[in-house]
Order: C-alpha cells, then structure tokens, then sequence
C-alpha cells in the first residue's frame, strides 16, 4: 500500500511539474504566431497574418477563413489548453469570414469533445462556415455590431464527368447536416423552438431561397435562439464555467444521425 501511494504521489508531482512545464515564458509572440494565451486560456480564430493571397473568400480581401491551417491550430491548442488543466473554462475569440466545410467541421467536432467549458465570442461576424461553429459551444456569444449570417453556401466543382455524381451526393448531405444543426439550435431555444422541426426546416430553407444570404443583428440572432447571450461587456460573466453537456450530445446525435439523398438516374 505504502508503495502504491508513494508511486501515486510522484505520478501527481510528475504531472504537475508537466503542466508547470507547459506554461513556460510567456511573451506576446505567443498569441501572434500560435493564436494561443496559455496564461488566459484564450484562443483566437481568423484571418492569419502569415496568409495573405491565399484565399477562396476574393470578397473579404486577403483572408483565408476557415481552412486546413486554421482548423488544425485550433484541434491542437484545444488539446494543449485542455492538458494544462481540463476543467478551466476556455474563451474562444473569433473573428473569420467563414470558409470550407470539412475544415469547419473539424473545429466544431474538437469543441464536441474538448473537455473543458467553451464559449465562443463573435467579435467581427459569424457568418456561413463561422455561424455554425459557434454553435457546437457551451455558450456562444456575440458583440454589437458583429451580426449573424446563414446561408446555403457556395459549391465548385471540378473534375471528371464520372465522379460529379458522387460528389454531388456528399454537397447534398453536407447542406442536409446544416440545416439539422441550425434546426437543433433553434429548438432548443428561442422564438421559434415551439415549433416543429418540419416547420423550423421550412422557415430557413425557404429564408435561405428568397434572401439567398439571411442576416441577423446581435440582438435578432439571440431572439431566434441562434446566440446565447448579446455581449454586455462584463468579462466577469462572460465564459461559462460548465459544460453543457445536453447541447453537446443533441449535436452529436445530429452529426452522427444518417442522412439518406436519393439518386435519380435518367
């Protein structure tokens, strides 16, 4: 017994030093090049300042939203605040125009099953890839005059005949897996969540045909159920501090819920 618990012990005193370790210097470069505050536990998603000219977002200038890079920072700096300490509330800042999907999606999968509370700040926009994000999040919340935006997307493709099929069967699902992700938003809060999920699916599929980009104010997006909270500038109450754990499973469910598209050959 004696054994075991010294054992115990210097396993603890290991993992301490670890996280002791981890910490290390600080210094503002930090937060520039790796987009991480270990001290604050904040993470900053946008545009990259090394990425300029590389980008499928030609109406936002030089920044690239979401893609690979920004995607695989955020999956690891997650996991490196979420080994300093799991249970530590982490704020997300985030600030991109939106960007690819699988990229997107990856972050919104890493915030599912990030051990540690996460609230997202908008503080620019959250608009198309960023407007479903957010929402994978313990709390999401957005700051005046940032606004929120859905839509249905863009979609290019090229490629042989042959496979234009198959790839337009995963856009189809893909479009089918955000509309169920907004329509779990939504009903699970705000104007619209006495609804039906057929008549919230109806409301934005048909928002999305007429007005082809739907834009809501702060204060619209947190009455549509979209936005927790509309910041009020008290960073006391700004992070949450647990996890909501029923959020998080109704998205896991929606995520791992099949989605059927039928296939009409002429």
């Amino acid at each position: 017994m004696r054994s075991r618990a010294k054992k115990s012990a210097r396993h603890k005193g290991h993992e301490a030093y670890l996280r002791q370790a981890m910490m290390g210097d600080f210094f503002p470069e930090d937060i520039h090049l790796y987009r991480l505050d270990r001290h604050d536990f904040v993470i900053y998603v946008g545009g990259d300042p090394q990425q300029t000219g590389n980008t499928d977002n030609s109406d936002n200038g030089d920044e690239p939203g979401v893609e690979h890079n920004m995607a695989d920072r955020f999956e690891l700096n997650l996991s490196i605040l979420g080994n300093l300490d799991p249970e530590r509330p982490i704020l997300v800042k985030m600030a991109s125009c939106g960007g690819n999907w699988e990229e997107g999606m990856q972050m919104f999968g890493a915030i599912l099953h990030a051990p540690n509370p996460i609230t997202v700040l908008a503080t620019k926009w959250a608009r198309s890839m960023t407007s479903l994000i957010p929402l994978a999040a313990d709390r999401f919340v957005i700051r005046p005059p940032a606004q929120y935006m859905y839509h249905r997307g863009t979609y290019a493709f090229d490629g042989l005949d042959e496979v234009a099929d198959t790839v337009d069967i995963e856009r189809r699902r893909a479009t089918e897996r955000m509309f169920r992700i907004y329509v779990a938003r939504l009903k699970e809060q705000g104007m619209f969540s006495r609804r039906s999920e057929k008549a919230i699916r109806e409301m934005l599929d048909e928002n999305t045909r007429k007005k082809i980009d739907c834009w809501l104010s702060a204060d619209e997006a947190k009455r549509w159920g979209f936005v927790d909270k509309v910041y009020d500038g008290k960073t006391s109450t700004l992070r949450i501090t647990k996890k909501n754990t029923e959020r998080r499973q109704r998205m896991i469910a929606v995520l791992r819920k099949n989605i059927r598209v039928e296939v009409f050959v002429s």
